[in-house]
């Protein structure tokens, strides 16, 4: 199965692929500002949620789509992206997909073990 996991939502667009981005045709249906950025209240540690039984929410094996609402490198989630590789260090056993239009900051944002 695949599931969709936005620690953070909104965005700053960076490029011509960003003129029809669907977030903030959405956010406008919904009259808000898309590049209004913040961490997300109930969908931050979505990741490891555990449902009743103790069971995580999502099931091993599984792989994540980051940041459907957002980008996983923008330079205004730099201060929740740790909190963020510390949630996928728990789940490590699930795959993340990581979205982004800034690869140029990919190598910056990794974490410091990261090998």
């Amino acid at each position: 199965m695949h599931d969709i996991w936005n620690p953070w939502h909104g965005c700053v667009k960076c490029s011509e692929g960003c003129e029809n981005c669907y977030m903030y045709f959405l956010d406008k249906v919904r009259d808000k500002n898309g590049r209004d950025i913040y961490r997300t209240k109930t969908g931050f540690n979505y990741p490891v949620q555990k449902n009743r039984s103790g069971e995580y929410k999502v099931k091993s094996g599984e792989m994540i789509r980051v940041c459907m609402t957002s980008d996983f490198f923008l330079e205004e989630a730099d201060v929740w992206r740790d909190m963020a590789w510390d949630i996928m260090r728990i789940r490590s056993d699930v795959k993340f997909f990581l979205l982004t239009k800034r690869p140029q900051r990919v190598k910056k944002c990794l974490p410091k073990d990261w090998g």
